[in-house]
């Protein structure tokens, strides 16, 4: 069964994705609709069923229990009461924890019995509290009145050849077989469907003339029933054996409760699949095409033909590329999804009133991309909850309002994905981090003195420094920054910090909008070829000597266009190549964007462009800052594709280095 519980974990996701979807906003508001309740029920009542045929009993005892209590509210046996919806988050997040322990065989028969135990006794409380025992009185009344009608309308004749029939509807009229009905009065003419209308009058007069023993085998019926409905109590209120206060006040699961299963598969929208189909069909006539007519090209010799068709295959291999990708291609609001639930688990255990939101909902993303986005974004919402923004107390006595704003959004800009985190709250305080960096001998205190503020503040980046005065679950080991910048590194992309003591931070995350396929630029440098992203590229010139010019010390190149200066990055420095040319006016300079920057890459020459499958550097062979990856060439030879982000991060280290970090030992 370990295959379809893994595919079950799978689809367990989507469904806790969308029970918090529907809980969360209930929680806030602190009410339940009709709406929601019937999409709370249908989600947990999949989950029952679902995990119930994949052998995994617990988890779908544990749904049947969460199901009972929502059956009640749907059919309205009880009202919602204040804390419900509370409550039932509470219990999804059990249940997602034993999901989690079940599937990996470590949910003891005890703590699952407990766990069981405290939902009954906390549901049962509810319906104490509300009306529970007027619920189970008219469901009973109903139930008997069921059994009354049943058995009038059973009953066949009287004493008198006479029957009892159904009771009239609201509107004075009502449906019945008129083979019950002959044997007492006369029938009209019964319709096609052999059912007619009839007037009430003459049915009083039949209801009537019930015998008394018709009547006693309803009161019968209705004892009986009565003495088995007085055994239905909804939930039988149980006292907690094994449970602690936080559990019942919602205290968030462990992380990572379900164990996360490596999958290859991803779903597709059916448009997407077919435009796949549609350009492979494209592809299957033009191919067939191309080999009739190089059967005829020895006779013919016609070469301008045969380039025309080679060009039409690759237009349409071209058109299936982009269909492939759309597929890889997945919206924001996959990544989204887990948000709202993280930032209630965490603002809520720390006292604090957060309100989210997020946009660019619709931005597509690569789908390998959202793999090793998911850990960095965490770690920046966990750190902006616990050290940014501030408690409600000390908000209000800043003049802000008590409820902070954490706001993530994404936008897709000139082939990058460019994802932002901002926080309203406290800020970052550079100087304090700053004397970490002094004290952990990161940077001298005079370097550091002339860091600009975004400088300074970029050194919680580095590995093992914090600034928080105690360490907790969230957050305040120092890991997790470095975390941020390592893993966004890993995906080709850069992180930026910018912060305002008293105003907020924000976290700027740029990354490619693909790791699989690009269009590229063929640039050499000596021997060495290279491919750089086209998306990446702004323009490319050869540069006069008036348009060279250097900063103040020296150190470094600028080039001066349109009265705008550009930073110059020279290629052979950065990677240490033998160079053809080493001034600058006699190579090319080729304008490239690199996130929220702009900078001059020099290099000797550049060549053609064409599009190039992307093969990571990292699995074959390690990871080198400022390469995205390697392609093969036309000609069999490999060519490393230049990641401009990375470029841009090992020139900064590598100036700093040289200007900051000395040190005499």
């Amino acid at each position: 069964m370990n295959e379809y519980q893994s595919l079950f974990v799978q689809e367990a996701g989507e469904l806790f994705a969308d029970l918090y979807a529907a809980l969360l906003p209930a929680e806030e508001s602190d009410f339940l609709g009709g709406e929601a309740i019937a999409e709370l029920f249908r989600i947990l009542h999949t989950i029952k069923g679902s995990s119930g045929g994949v052998d995994l009993p617990n988890t779908s005892k544990y749904a049947h229990h969460l199901e009972n209590l929502l059956s009640l509210l749907r059919d309205k046996k009880i009202n919602y009461q204040s804390g419900m919806a509370s409550f039932l988050v509470d219990c999804s997040d059990q249940l997602q924890t034993i999901l989690g322990l079940e599937t990996k065989g470590k949910l003891s028969r005890d703590d699952f019995a407990a766990q069981l135990n405290a939902l009954e006794g906390m549901a049962a409380s509810f319906i104490d509290a509300g009306n529970g025992e007027s619920i189970a009185e008219n469901e009973t009344a109903k139930n008997v009145e069921n059994a009354e009608n049943e058995t009038a309308k059973g009953a066949k004749g009287d004493e008198n050849g006479e029957i009892a029939l159904p009771s009239a509807g609201d509107d004075g009229f009502v449906l019945f077989d008129p083979a019950d009905y002959a044997a007492a009065h006369e029938l009209p003419s019964a319709g096609d469907d052999g059912f007619v209308l009839f007037d009430p009058a003459d049915y009083a007069a039949a209801q009537n003339a019930e015998t008394a023993e018709n009547t006693e085998t309803a009161k019968k019926a209705k004892d009986a029933k009565n003495s088995e409905n007085a055994k239905i109590v909804p939930i039988t209120p149980i006292t907690p054996k094994v449970i602690t206060p936080e559990f019942v006040r919602g205290a968030p699961p462990p992380e990572k409760s379900i164990e996360k299963i490596p999958t290859a598969s991803i779903r597709v929208d059916l448009e997407k699949i077919d435009l796949l189909l549609n350009r492979v069909g494209e592809l299957v006539i033009t191919n067939a095409m191309l080999r009739r007519f190089a059967e005829n090209l020895a006779a013919k010799s016609e070469r301008s033909e045969m380039e025309e068709r080679l060009e039409l295959l690759e237009r349409h291999i071209r058109d299936l590329q982009d269909a492939v990708m759309s597929v890889r291609m997945i919206p924001m609001e996959n990544v989204y999804a887990k948000l709202p639930k993280i930032v209630r688990d965490i603002s809520k255990k720390l006292g604090k009133q957060v309100r989210l939101i997020h946009s660019g909902d619709s931005v597509e993303i690569d789908k390998m991309m959202v793999e090793g986005l998911n850990d960095p974004l965490m770690h920046i919402l966990r750190n902006a909850l616990d050290h940014g923004i501030e408690t409600a107390k000390e908000r209000e006595e800043a003049g802000k309002d008590p409820t902070g704003l954490l706001t993530v959004s994404a936008m897709q800009e000139n082939g990058q994905i460019i994802i932002t985190v901002a926080d309203d709250g406290r800020g970052i305080d550079s100087e304090r981090v700053v004397a970490k960096a002094v004290e952990q001998r990161l940077i001298t205190a005079e370097a550091a003195a002339k860091l600009s503020l975004d400088d300074k503040n970029a050194f919680i980046f580095s590995a093992g420094l914090s600034t928080a005065q105690s360490v907790s679950d969230i957050s305040g080991r120092g890991v997790g920054m470095d975390v941020v910048k390592t893993n966004i590194a890993k995906l080709g992309g850069i992180v930026r910090l910018h912060s305002r003591r008293g105003a907020g931070s924000r976290f700027t995350i740029v990354l490619p909008l693909t790791l699989a396929i690009l269009d590229g630029l063929n640039v050499r440098v000596g021997d060495q070829r290279y491919i750089l992203p086209l998306s990446s590229v702004v323009e490319s010139l050869q540069p006069a000597k008036t348009m060279i010019k250097s900063n103040g010390d020296g150190s470094s190149k600028i080039l001066l266009l349109r009265d705008k200066f550009i930073p110059i990055v020279e290629l052979y420095v950065l990677f240490d190549i033998e160079p053809k040319f080493t001034e600058i006016s006699k190579g090319m300079l080729i304008v490239m964007r690199a996130g929220e920057e702009r900078f001059a890459l020099f290099v000797d020459q550049f060549g053609s462009q064409q599009q190039v499958v992307v093969k990571s550097l990292e699995k074959n062979y390690r990871r080198i800052r400022g390469i995205g990856g390697a392609t093969v060439q036309g000609d069999g030879t490999v060519s490393l594709i230049l990641d401009p982000l990375g470029i841009v991060e090992k020139e900064r280290d590598m100036r700093l280095e040289r200007e900051t970090y000395n040190y005499d030992y």
